[in-house]
């Protein structure tokens, strides 16, 4: 299988009770929900699963600001949630939108021959679109799950998610995701 799915962000710091930059609290179970059943059946089947969080350092003081130092390198905020189902050690680290911008990332894609990405996570109007606009442009696929994304609000979310797709994403329902032919038109 040449596809991967990218949970990204889904971290303390935007989705615990002492978020300091929360997501819409009635985002929250649902994409939970959608995302922890998406790992399970990939898992299942064998798909890898890359789980990919914020980690600012002090430094990178427009990030802090923006995200009012929700995912300070080594605080709880940068923590993946414990709702967040693992089913392995398969993690990198960012400190920019997108998760391609880790290199180490790119190198373990191209190692296992991922060409198509299955993006779940938050947040629609930053990670998840920066994301899935540098998978387009580095040359993969890249689809997004609009019910396993969550953002600040749904207006944000839906326009996200138009803008994605005009640029050449991929827009599915979970409901669709590991049914035989999506996949099998993923690769």
């Amino acid at each position: 299988m040449d596809t991967a799915i990218l949970v990204l962000d889904i971290q303390k710091g935007f989705i615990s009770q002492k978020a300091r930059m929360p997501a819409a609290a009635h985002q929250i179970e649902p994409m939970l929900e959608n995302v922890n059943d998406i790992v399970k059946k990939a898992d299942h089947k064998k798909i890898p699963v890359v789980y990919i969080g914020n980690e600012y350092v002090p430094k990178q003081f427009i990030a802090n600001f923006l995200t009012k130092k929700s995912a300070l390198k080594g605080s709880e905020g940068a923590e993946l949630d414990e709702r967040l189902l693992r089913v392995n050690n398969c993690y990198f680290s960012k400190n920019k939108s997108s998760a391609l911008s880790n290199p180490e990332l790119v190198a373990y894609l191209t190692a296992n021959r991922i060409k198509h990405l299955v993006i779940v996570g938050l947040f629609a109007e930053a990670c998840v679109a920066a994301t899935a606009l540098d998978s387009i442009r580095k040359g993969f696929t890249a689809a997004v799950v609009e019910d396993a994304i969550a953002s600040i609000s749904d207006a944000r979310k839906e326009k996200s998610l138009k803008y994605m797709h005009s640029k050449g994403a991929a827009i599915i329902d979970s409901s669709q995701l590991f049914k035989n032919t999506f996949m099998e038109n993923l690769g």
